[in-house]
């Protein structure tokens, strides 16, 4: 079953950036959330997660009820094992090494760029836990909404 490069791409970015927020993990995410998301159709979005656990980019299995689904992004596991990480980041003294000193300014500069460069993955990190909350209260809004509609 193939779909459109476009539409292709597009689901596998969107499950890419969910399964980011979910730092790889399994995730549970409501059929109408994706579609929200994707914009896609209903069958559009059933054959979507169908050729993509055919070629191999998720892993799906049944949710809590038949409307929510447990999605795995395989992508990003092929990804890690095919390049690992490097954890040294460049180091702005490697900056100031290659360039010549003169007055001090350069190693000013670099200070600051490093001290931007921490705040600057503080605020990705606050954002990734808030993006995290919001998910969790999305999902004990859904549990109370089923509980709801049981009743």
């Amino acid at each position: 079953m193939r779909l459109k490069e476009k539409t292709h791409r597009k689901f596998v970015e969107f499950f890419e950036k969910i399964s980011s927020m979910y730092q790889g993990k399994d995730f549970e995410l409501a059929y109408s959330d994706i579609q929200r998301e994707t914009g896609a159709a209903s069958v559009t979005l059933k054959r979507a997660i169908q050729a993509l656990a055919e070629d191999g980019v998720i892993e799906v299995q049944s949710g809590r009820n038949s409307r929510y689904a447990r999605f795995r992004y395989l992508l990003a596991t092929q990804d890690i094992e095919e390049n690992p990480p490097s954890n040294t980041p460049t180091e702005p003294e490697d900056i100031s090494e290659e360039i010549p000193h003169r007055g001090g300014a350069l190693e000013s500069m670099t200070e600051e760029v490093g001290e931007l460069s921490l705040l600057v993955d503080h605020l990705k990190r606050r954002v990734r836990n808030q993006e995290m909350a919001i998910a969790l209260l999305q999902d004990r809004l859904a549990e109370v909404e089923d509980k709801i509609r049981k009743h």
